[in-house]
This record gives C-alpha cells, structure tokens and sequence, in this order.
C-alpha cells in the first residue's frame, strides 16, 4: 500500500507550488471582469452595505433577505476605493477584489482539505475548485453570497477532518470550536450555506462510540457557532438590526417566498430551472458528482472508516436540496456544490484500508474520470469567458444607459423607484429609494397589494424619479388591481422622460 500512495500522492514542493498556480488562475480569471457594471445582487449589497445604519427598515432604509456578514464584506469591498477601477466616469466597488480574494482562498482551502482527508498531498480537489470558480455556467464573475461564504465552510470542514484522529483535550475542543465558528460565518454569508455545521454533527456523532466524547465535541461545534452568531447579532444590533428582524429576513421570509414561487411564479422560473441544469451538466459538475458518489457508495460498503464517506454524501445532499429548493434558479446557485464536490473527489482518493473483504474499487478509473472531467470544466469554461469578454468588452445595456441619464438630469436629492426590481439602477444612479424593497421577491411576498409602494408614491417622500421596467407596472405575485391603481398614478402625476430597452423612466409633474 506505502507505494501506491507514494504514486498517486504529489510531492510536496510540486503541491504547493501546483494549489498557488490553481489559486492564481482562478483569481485571474476574475480580472478581466472587474470593469464590467455589477450586477444587480453585487451592485444592490453593496448600497445596503453603505448605507446600513439605524433606519425604517432592516439595513437602514432597504430590506433584503440576507444575513448581516454578507453585508459587512461588500462594506469591507467598498472600502478598497483604492483598487477600483473608472467605468464610464464612475468607480466601480472594491467588491469585486473581495471575490478575487476569495476565490483563491477556496483553492488554497481545497488543497488543505484535500490532503488531510487524503493524508497526502494531492492536486485533484484544488484543480477542480479553481475550474468550477472559473464557469461563468456557475455565476463567474460575480462576487455572490456563494463565492464569499464557501471559503468559511472548506475552512470548518479542513478543521474538522484534521481533529478526527486527534486526542481528546481542550486543544481538540478548540479546534472543534474553531469549525463551528467557521460554518456559523458561511452561514451569516448566505443561510443556507450551513454545510460545515451539517457535515460537522454527522462526523462526530459516526467517529467516536464515547458518547460523552460526541457530547463534548458537539458541545464545542455549537458553541463556536453561538459565539460567532453573537458577535454578529451584537453588531448588527449597533446598526439598528434586531435579531427578530433578522430570522424573519433570512428564515421565515424565504419559507413565504418559497410558497409565493410555487403558486405564483411566471414560466421565467422553470426556465431558469433547466438552464442551471444544463449548466450542471455541461460545465462537467455532474459527471465530477456522479464519478465520486459511486466510489465514495462502494467505500461505505467495504472495510475501514465510513464516519467522513457517510457525512461527505450528507454533505452533498444538503447542497443539492439548496440548489434545488432555492427557488429562484440563478446558475451561482450551483457554486454552492463546490465544498460537497471537492470533499468526494478527496474521499474518492483516500487510501483504503487492505483486507480480504475490501472491494475492488475502481480508484484509478475514478481518478481519469474526475480529471477528464476537471480538463473538460477548464476548456469549455475558458472558452465561454473569454470568448464573451472579447464579444463584450464594454457591456452598455438598458441599466447603464438609464443609470446615465438620470445622473445628468437628476438632482443629488432627487429620490428613485424601480418597478420592481434592478437595485442596480438605484445604486448607480447615485439616488436614493424611498421605498424599501429594492429587489422584485421581497415586493411578491412583502408587498404584494402594493401598500406600502403607494404609502411612499402618496407621502411627502414621493420620489421625483420612476423607473418602470417593462410597458405595465403589473407582474406575477402582484395583485392586479393594485398593479392597475399605481399605474393610474403613474399617468396621473408623472409623464415619462426617456426610454431605454424595457426600461422607462418617468418624472414627478411640477405642482
């Protein structure tokens, strides 16, 4: 067995040298993408994230249904004015390097993880997370909840396999403590991103028959995460968040938006559906999870440790249910398989215990698989990306152009309503909304009879801008009739100005 593993295992100067190579080309594969407008989720976090302080609503005067650590890291990305780049005379948010950085982060990540569940050095896994960072069929460039928070949860899992053989003691405990926190923060990234958390209870509760030693490790796991939770809580609390607010944003807001999707959602959605399942496929993701989970089933059934085989395929499970319950089916939904992925090629690796009873597993046909795979992920990523940035190399769309011409006709204390969605074109108009709900799920599910949209349309903060996206303000989730009372409004007390794509822009009559 020693020389086999010795084979398949890299050396240690070419493992390093091989995760800084993949760390670095799936950093710069984001650079030519960082003078391109955000999008709509980067560009509306990162107004939140300036302008979160105690307000009307859940992050100052906007709501979103995100945790507060997401926020804070486009605030952090906001802050790094110094490395952003002009596009068409206005600067574009630092938050795209926060993305660079993470991305090479989950590869140097994937690499430690890799070994200590292999017990070798290993370059497999860390390729394979570099080529899926890589996809634009997985969300790249973008800098979402996915990319920031992933690096939190391959941190949780590399502390975790690294204490499954280590002796009970405080430094166990520690380390133990160190995993929860960690998922806790992949958490505060996106809610649903708990992996770390989920692989973490199965691994301890299956590698240990002390169930004084499981209680204690559990113990440890919550208690690391509680604690993060508090800090966070506590900060965001400073800024005028409640933990109340919060759960309903990020849990009981998404069981309501799931409902509203289901009995209302256009024929947009299904379509999405089948386009990140194409994307799934033919970015080389599926053939990587179908290789692995066969290999990483016939390792359950032989001889040996099942404890990280068992909580790996757990692990997968719960992505897949959160790429599939997600709803709305955007392709950086399937980034968040990435951990599960990387975790089950390294399984699939692993040696395996000699014996009369151990299967005949394929490991070296697995291996070709999963590289053909990661070759296959790599060319076809490269190629759509960069064929797109040589098609587009100045994207000037519908968004930009009305984001233009409201900064040259506007005044800075002019006030901005999208219908409904398009937070970019708040944010890069330079206005503000003073209606809260600047993405298009949260007015469906929170303001579905318009209420509060004519509250602010009627009050003395009336906005002097609309922009209507599309000919009718009217869309799934929104009740008719009020659709039809705000677009008499509309008519009433304003008369479009400019038109650009599907957006139309309208002005508050003079008095």
């Amino acid at each position: 067995m020693p020389a086999p593993a010795r084979r398949l295992g890299a050396p240690r100067s070419t493992y390093l040298a091989g995760v800084l190579v993949a760390a670095g080309v799936a950093a710069l594969a984001r650079l030519p993408f960082l003078s391109r407008p955000l999008s709509a989720d980067e560009a509306g976090y990162w107004l939140l994230a300036r302008d979160w302080s105690p307000g009307s609503s859940l992050y100052g005067d906007y709501w979103v249904d995100r945790p507060p650590l997401l926020l804070w890291l486009f605030r952090l990305g906001g802050e790094l004015g110094g490395a952003s780049l002009p596009v068409d005379g206005l600067t574009v948010p630092g938050v795209r390097w926060v993305g660079v950085v993470a991305a090479a982060l989950t590869v140097v990540l994937t690499g430690l993880l890799a070994a200590r569940v292999e017990g070798r050095p290993s370059l497999l896994a860390p390729v394979l997370a570099a080529a899926l960072l890589c996809s634009p069929l997985l969300g790249m460039p973008e800098a979402n909840g996915e990319v920031l928070g992933i690096p939190f949860v391959l941190l949780g899992l590399a502390v975790l396999v690294g204490t499954l053989g280590a002796p009970a003691g405080r430094r166990t405990l520690a380390l133990t403590a160190v995993a929860g926190g960690a998922g806790m923060a992949a958490a505060l990234v996106k809610q649903n991103l708990v992996d770390a958390l989920v692989f973490g209870v199965v691994v301890l509760v299956l590698s240990h028959r002390d169930v004084d030693r499981i209680g204690r490790r559990l113990a440890a796991l919550a208690a690391g995460a509680l604690a993060v939770l508090g800090t966070a809580l506590a900060g965001a609390a400073v800024q005028g968040t409640t933990p109340a607010e919060l759960w309903d944003a990020v849990v009981t807001f998404r069981i309501e938006a799931s409902a509203v999707i289901g009995s209302s959602a256009s024929a947009a959605t299904p379509q999405r559906f089948g386009e990140v399942a194409v994307a799934f496929v033919v970015s080389g993701a599926a053939a990587v999870l179908l290789a692995t989970v066969a290999v990483v089933g016939r390792r359950i059934a032989g001889p040996g440790p099942r404890a990280v085989p068992v909580a790996a395929l757990v692990l997968v499970a719960w992505e897949v249910v959160g790429v599939v319950g997600g709803g709305s089916y955007w392709l950086h939904y399937l980034t968040g398989l990435l951990p599960g992925l990387v975790l089950l090629v390294s399984v699939s690796r692993a040696p395996v215990p000699a014996g009369p009873a151990a299967p005949a597993i394929p490991a070296r046909t697995a291996a070709r698989t999963v590289v053909g795979a990661c070759v296959t992920l790599a060319v076809v990523s490269a190629a759509i990306a960069w064929g797109h940035q040589v098609r587009t190399p100045h994207r000037i769309d519908a968004d930009a152009r009305a984001e233009t011409w409201l900064r040259a006709h506007a005044d800075p204390g002019d006030g901005v309503v999208v219908t409904f969605g398009n937070p970019q074109v708040v944010a890069g108009s330079g206005l503000r909304s003073p209606y809260p709900h600047l993405w298009s799920l949260p007015v469906r599910v929170r303001d579905p009879h318009l209420r509060t949209l004519q509250q602010v349309l009627d009050g003395p903060d009336a906005p002097r801008w609309i922009v209507v996206s599309g000919h009718e303000v009217a869309t799934w989730g929104v009740d008719p009739t009020a659709a039809r009372r705000v677009e008499d409004h509309l008519h009433r007390a304003y008369v479009e100005r400019a038109g650009f794509g599907v957006l139309h822009v309208w002005e508050r009559r003079a008095p």
